[in-house]
């Protein structure tokens, strides 16, 4: 489903996505199909969802996103470094 499909479906609500086919366009991540896995009425809620389902599978895509938003413009983020265990 595109992103404007999900906007007609869920109006002004928060969702949670995940990206099942995108590509990345400069510093911006393009989505081309996304699945909507819930809706909820506050940020809170989509957050906390978001942070069990990465637990869950770390690697899916996954965004938390309002859909009063009209475009998505995700920016990709480089992360450098080394994590500890510490």
């Amino acid at each position: 489903m595109t992103y404007q499909e999900v906007r007609q479906h869920y109006p002004e609500t928060w969702l949670l996505l995940e990206a099942l086919r995108g590509r990345t366009e400069g510093e911006f991540r393009v989505l081309e199909d996304v699945s909507v896995l819930a809706s909820f009425s506050d940020s809170f809620a989509a957050l906390v969802a978001y942070r069990e389902f990465k637990k869950a599978a770390p690697e899916r895509e996954l965004y938390v996103v309002h859909s009063a938003k009209p475009e998505l413009q995700i920016k990709e983020r480089q992360w450098l470094g080394i994590r500890s265990a510490a």
